[in-house]
């Protein structure tokens, strides 16, 4: 292979290297300049440099086997040309112009591609202000307010159905009791067990959350977190829905603490007795004290607010779970049996939305809520003095 043609070979990948230089450059200072895409830039240049490092060690390789120079010509160039020595100096001149500016860009270019790879500053290169542009914007964790994390599903019947709509036996509460007889006497019948039909039919509560592909890929941890809210949003569902079956229990109008424990003591003692209430109900108890001083709200580890009233654990709900803001409303009783759930379907699906360079996430449930042991609890509205 001839010099001249080792040359222009050499001289198009330099050019070809120049080329992707700016190329990587641009798409690193690109606002929505995709890090892989860089990444891969970088490898190209580094490809291109090998190239030309070969070639150019092909090169010296060749025209030390001719003896000649670095300034020396091929066989074509004439020696006894008349104006050889004149285009000797211009072009030496030039070269010598080509050469510092090759060696400042290379310089340059040697710092950015070593600040793209490793993300350091070198002292006599890239400056950080100057990388300003190429720094991907830090994504900070997101601030994500909490929800309220009480889900009275937890503590109500929660039946799954196989069909949209039907109904469910309940069994009443058990008030038969055996009966004397005499000595061989045929045994007399006990009561029949009642059984109480609840009808129910799905409804379907469904929502879907678009999410632009930007945002996921500009923020990797937003999908989880998202993820999350819609199942937060589903269960929030189930939540409103139950208070209002709460709601229907017996109303009971209490104004002093008195009044709370006859609600408490009477009419549910064969039932597991827990306390439902409203921020604002838990605030006005958590202010009255018994006759010797003491707080009614006690300390309980088996509560999940830590605290029990009358024996029985507290759980606290929004005010508008069971009311409005500012309400002093309280559920007494076994929500358990209170409250059914007849559950169809629990589903959470996602997809990718191509024509709009999206992704959506997307709830449904279909359930249907139902108030079936009317009488396991009651359904009270506070409206004390503090003292009282």
């Amino acid at each position: 292979m001839k010099i001249s043609e080792i040359e222009t070979e050499l001289d198009a990948l330099k050019k070809q290297k120049a080329s992707k230089i700016k190329e990587v450059r641009a798409l690193a200072m690109s606002d929505d300049s995709d890090t892989t895409d860089v990444q891969k830039g970088v490898a190209s240049v580094d490809d291109l440099q090998k190239q030309i490092d070969a070639l150019q060690a092909q090169l010296d390789a060749v025209k030390k086997a001719q003896g000649l120079s670095d300034n020396s010509t091929d066989d074509n160039t004439r020696d006894d040309d008349p104006d050889l020595p004149e285009e000797r100096s211009l072009k030496g001149q030039e070269n010598m112009e080509i050469k510092v500016n090759q060696e400042q860009e290379t310089a340059e270019v040697r710092d950015f591609m070593h600040y793209l790879k490793t993300g350091e500053k070198r002292d006599n290169g890239i400056t950080t202000t100057e990388a300003g542009v190429v720094i991907p914007k830090e994504i900070l964790d997101i601030q994500k307010v909490p929800t309220d994390n009480i889900n009275l599903s937890a503590v109500i019947n929660r039946v799954s159905v196989t069909s949209g709509m039907g109904t469910l036996p309940i069994l009443q509460k058990n008030t038969a009791r055996l009966t004397t007889a005499d000595e061989r006497a045929e045994n007399p019948e006990i009561a029949n067990a009642v059984l109480k039909g609840v009808d129910y039919k799905a409804i379907t509560y469904r929502g879907a959350l678009p999410l632009s592909m930007e945002m996921v890929q500009d923020a990797p941890n937003l999908k989880t977190l998202l993820n999350t809210y819609v199942q937060e949003a589903k269960q929030l569902t189930e939540q409103y829905q139950i208070g209002l079956v709460l709601q229907t229990a017996t109303a009971v109008s209490a104004t002093t603490t008195d009044d709370l424990k006859t609600a408490y003591n009477t009419g549910l003692a064969n039932y597991s007795r827990q306390w439902v209430v409203t921020e604002s109900f838990y605030n006005a108890v958590d202010l009255l004290k018994d006759g010797n001083g003491r707080y009614l709200l006690q300390d309980s580890i088996a509560s999940a607010t830590g605290k029990s009233l009358f024996g029985a654990s507290v759980t606290v709900v929004a005010d508008d779970v069971l009311g409005v803001a500012g309400d002093a409303k309280a559920f007494v009783g076994d929500p358990k049996a209170f409250v059914l759930e007849a559950l169809r379907s629990d589903i959470a699906i996602e997809w990718d939305h191509n024509e709009n360079f999206e992704h959506i996430l997307s709830v449904a449930l279909r359930a249907d809520f139902k108030p079936a042991d009317t009488n396991a609890g009651k359904f009270i509205t506070f409206g004390a003095t503090a003292g009282k």
